[in-house]
């Protein structure tokens, strides 16, 4: 190659990230009973830790099918660390997907860790004392297994943490209390069946800010914590934001939490459907608390045109009854009078996303009683064209306002960590 890409080649900043895969520092090898395989090279990994290790800030483990060359990795790696000073010392951000689901005979099969591969990746997290960022998906473990995960990480790493992912350590519902020894952790992720009265009572007493409880298709048995606990929680730290949120392609509701703090729900999920009785649940709830509700990716069910059939007074519902209301993202069939009620509706939102295939040109809404002559014209004149409906709702909200492409669409980002108001 030429001088500049040798150069790159030996920049460190090029191995601040490590990523692991099934094929990455491999050879060749012939098996009588499986034929050609790719084992893992204990040499290349030796001279890579050697030249490189220092570097690695970030080291992410993602779903591995050949699990003999994950353990081999972590032995040589643990061994590195202990005889070669200096290898893998600035890591700081560690992430781990086991992978649960595996394809045999057109069945699904779901299954998690254990055994050595678990033992073995105990030791290696013990090894790392500057971890900011810990991030640990699927493991799937019997509840001894799962509520001893931590103890290394908890020993070495009890006071720089600040990030910490634990979603479906285990199967059945246990509830992980090293989330609350952490002093200065301010993000949690973590699994509805993970939670628990008792790490509700650390949490009032920590600085963790933003609790995300997750769920997707592997999370089974996920349990609503009373809502005393939140209670309390909520008075011992009135700054915790708890967010809730449905990822991957899960076909089950989100589990409600009663009297918590919850600032957002999140539905990462192409099968998840907006519905009446969900709207005042979330009303009942948290009209009091809500900030973001947002549905992304694009749907993959029927949806009806009938103005009856649709969501559309659900959400003039929605945005009527939570004030707070700031970010509103909507990917399900509305009218155009429906994008301006809810634009005219919401006091205090700002980021509002909708999708242009899904917005059917038509003022369907019939006279309110409340409404004003002058009102109900200007809604079903405005409501006539694409361009017109856009134009009122940029005048609402104070910024040039578009309704968005499917592309578009897919690629929405929302914030959520970030408080909006002033209290919060």
């Amino acid at each position: 190659v030429c001088r500049r890409w040798y150069e790159a080649f030996f920049f460190p900043r090029v191995w601040y990230t490590f990523e692991l895969s099934d094929t990455l520092l491999t050879k060749r090898k012939f098996n009588y009973c499986a034929g050609w395989q790719k084992l893992l090279d204990h040499i290349r990994v030796t001279i890579f830790l050697t030249k490189k290790g220092m570097h690695i800030q970030t080291l992410i483990f993602p779903p591995m099918t050949n699990l003999f060359n994950l353990y081999e990795f972590l032995n040589v790696s643990l061994y590195m660390h202990n005889n070669c000073p200096g290898t893998l010392d600035n890591v700081h951000t560690l992430r781990f997907w086991f992978a649960c689901h595996q394809s045999e005979r057109s069945e699904e099969v779901v299954f998690g860790t254990g055994g050595q591969i678990l033992a073995m990746f105990k030791k290696v997290m013990g090894i790392f004392s500057s971890l900011r960022t810990l991030e640990l998906r699927d493991l799937l473990l019997e509840g001894c297994e799962g509520l001893q995960l931590l103890d290394e990480v908890c020993s070495t790493c009890c006071e720089t943490l600040r990030t910490l992912v634990v979603i479906n350590i285990t199967k059945l519902g246990h509830t992980l209390i090293h989330p609350g020894a952490f002093v200065n952790l301010e993000t949690l992720y973590i699994s509805p069946q993970n939670i628990g009265d008792d790490l509700l009572e650390l949490l009032a007493e920590s600085k963790v800010r933003n609790m995300y409880i997750v769920q997707n298709k592997y999370t089974e048995h996920g349990r609503s914590l009373s809502y005393k606990a939140w209670k309390r929680c909520r008075a011992g730290n009135p700054r915790l934001r708890v967010h809730l949120c449905s990822e991957g392609n899960t076909k089950t509701e989100i589990i409600w939490q009663r009297r918590a703090p919850v600032k957002s729900m999140v539905y990462d999920n192409p099968y998840a459907r907006v519905t009446t009785s969900v709207i005042l649940t979330i009303i009942d709830l948290y009209k009091q608390d809500l900030e973001v509700f947002a549905y992304k990716q694009l749907p993959r069910f029927y949806m009806p045109r009938a103005f009856h059939d649709r969501i559309d007074s659900s959400l003039i519902l929605l945005v009527r009854q939570c004030p707070y209301i700031h970010t509103l993202v909507i990917r399900e069939k509305v009218s155009t009078a429906t994008v301006l009620l809810v634009a005219y509706s919401a006091k205090n939102l700002h980021y509002f996303y909708i999708r242009r295939n899904a917005i059917i040109l038509k003022a369907d809404w019939p006279l309110n009683p409340d409404w004003t002559p002058a009102f109900y014209t200007w809604l079903c004149k405005s409501a006539r064209s694409y361009d017109t409906m856009e134009h009122e709702v940029s005048q609402i909200l104070g910024y040039k306002w578009q309704a968005l492409t499917d592309k578009q669409f897919k690629m929405i980002n929302v914030d959520l960590g970030k408080a909006h108001y002033m209290y919060t």
